[in-house]
């Protein structure tokens, strides 16, 4: 019998999609790192036709493989070199990476816990982040999810299609992200065969030589380009330095402690972060069954794999949500039982309340001055009408749970007023939050970026690693010291530094800011009076 979706399931998933992926996807800045790298990057992929390796600001880029470059470059060759075309690749991948957790659950469990799963997926927290960021971390999860899928009916149907579908989904994982994703699924789906005493079973699908010919034919090729174009540079740079290296050194800062997860996870899936205690009570019984055995050991193979990593960042443990999503939905109203687990949606936006009322004391709080003067800019943008949005979005939550049964003959379970609260959570991460502090963070370097794009000489940077510069200025900016005549981007507490670097280097002139605004300044290294005087 074909499977009907009813038209109010419809306008919620419509409505979800829409909140959570696409609201504002063009009218908020790349932010920095990330997104600024990874759009320079392929910025710079189609400006000198080198589509075999990476380069960030003119300097290899080591730190991923090719795949998310490629399909990011397509996107802008299509709709230009905008917000829009940069993430365009990962609100694509987000929905295909949604439907493939609900044609699984459809499958293995049935419909209506398929279209739960797939409003959970649209309404947490960091999957819409993730999902529409200029990153490769969308398409990763993607191949991940569609990894375990694959495993799992191999192990049901025992077909060696699934075997040949699983090592697909791998090869193009590590063609997006490397080794983690072979690693995830690897690990856990060794320990969920031997569990089951079906050794066999994953050493048939490992050791199947059809299997490692699909890994050659999609990996091969580009590795040999790549070693072409950067020789020994790249296997060094990105197996050693950004593999393995960040499970024993802290890469750019993003260190941790082993218990960092335990405090993000919750922070991660909201607002369903109260679902967690009541799925740990679970885990005795959900541990005989088959499908959640293999959903548990997934999520503990990544929470103890991103715990033990010296480099840590919040979206490395979303590799481990999937399973969660899908647990959450198929026992949501064993989970969703108890209106406590309305605090944490009540106390994202509590925050943002706080977050309102102190914005205009921000910036006196800081001693760094880049700091401070990019959070003088925080009351413009966190500012009564933000402070409305999160008064009314909390309202609303609490108006679902509160009024529910006095407007509503059945009123709705748990879940569903939690998933309306998810909704709420998007519009508001998407029409107030993320403006907001993409005005704070980025808006002064995308101006600055404009106001360079008008020079015509040369600028560099220092001490400064925000690529967005780059990619809105349509250049390569230098790392290195200012020539005379030249321009300089750099942060505002850092220009006392370039000073004395320019007379540590005997380069005689001196600095006159152009721009400065929220902590970015650009400045002219001018000689001309030194110049003059030696003359005289």
């Amino acid at each position: 019998m074909p499977y009907r979706l009813n038209q109010t399931f419809l306008f919620a998933l419509f409505s979800f999609i829409t909140a959570g992926f696409l609201i504002n996807l063009t009218s908020i800045p790349l932010f920095d790192v990330d997104e600024g790298a990874f759009s320079e990057a392929t910025r710079e992929m189609l400006s000198s036709g080198i589509w075999s390796a990476t380069y960030l600001d003119g300097e290899p880029r080591y730190d991923k493989p090719i795949l998310t470059y490629w399909i990011q470059a397509f996107f802008v060759s299509l709709f230009g070199l905008n917000e829009f075309g940069l993430r365009l690749h990962s609100v694509i991948a987000s929905l295909c990476w949604g439907s493939a957790i609900y044609y699984f659950s459809r499958e293995f469990i049935n419909q209506k816990s398929a279209q739960a799963a797939l409003l959970i997926f649209c309404s947490t927290l960091w999957v819409t982040v993730i999902g529409r960021a200029a990153t490769a971390d969308a398409i990763l999860n993607c191949f991940i999810a569609l990894c375990f899928f694959d495993i799992y009916r191999y192990q049901t149907y025992q077909h060696k299609k699934y075997i040949y579908r699983t090592w697909l989904w791998l090869s193009l994982g590590m063609l997006t992200k490397g080794p983690v994703a072979a690693a995830i699924p690897f690990i856990a789906s060794a320990v969920w065969f031997m569990s089951q005493k079906q050794h066999r079973l994953w050493f048939s699908a490992i050791f199947n030589p059809l299997g490692w010919l699909i890994l050659a034919l999609i990996l091969v090729p580009w590795l040999y380009m790549v070693w072409q174009e950067q020789g020994s540079g790249f296997f060094y740079g990105f197996l050693v330095d950004h593999n393995l290296n960040r499970f024993s050194d802290t890469k750019e800062g993003h260190g941790g402690q082993w218990f960092y997860y335990f405090v993000v996870l919750p922070l991660i899936i909201l607002p369903y972060s109260g679902f967690l205690p009541m799925l740990i009570r679970q885990f005795k019984a959900l541990w005989q069954r088959p499908l959640e055995r293999l959903l548990i050991l997934w999520f503990v193979v990544v929470f103890i794999l991103v715990s033990v990593s010296q480099t840590q960042l919040p979206h490395y443990v979303l590799y481990g949500v999937t399973p969660l999503i899908i647990l959450f939905a198929k026992y949501r109203q064993l989970l969703a039982r108890q209106s406590w687990q309305l605090v944490f949606p009540v106390l994202f936006f509590a925050i943002q309340i706080a977050l309102a009322v102190m914005a205009a004391d921000l910036a006196g709080q800081q001693s760094n001055l880049y700091q401070k003067q990019m959070l003088a800019l925080a009351p413009k943008f966190i500012n009564t009408h933000y402070l409305a949005g999160a008064v009314a979005g909390l309202s609303l939550i609490l108006a679902a749970f509160l009024s529910a049964r006095f407007i509503f003959k059945n009123p709705p379970s748990v879940w569903k007023k939690l998933a309306a609260a998810g909704l709420i959570q998007s519009l508001f991460c998407y029409l107030y939050f993320m403006p907001a502090l993409a005005g704070i963070q980025q808006a002064p370097i995308k101006q600055a970026a404009e106001f360079a794009k008008t020079l015509n000489v040369p600028v560099v940077r220092y001490q400064m690693h925000m690529p967005s510069f780059s990619v809105y200025r349509g250049a390569i900016t230098e790392r290195r010291l200012p020539k005379p005549g030249e321009y300089v981007y750099t942060k505002a507490d850092k220009l006392e530094d370039l000073k004395q670097a320019l007379a540590k280097n005997q380069i005689g002139g001196q600095l006159k800011i152009k721009y400065q605004h929220g902590g970015i300044a650009i400045a002219l290294f001018d000689n001309t009076e030194q110049a003059a005087g030696s003359r005289r």
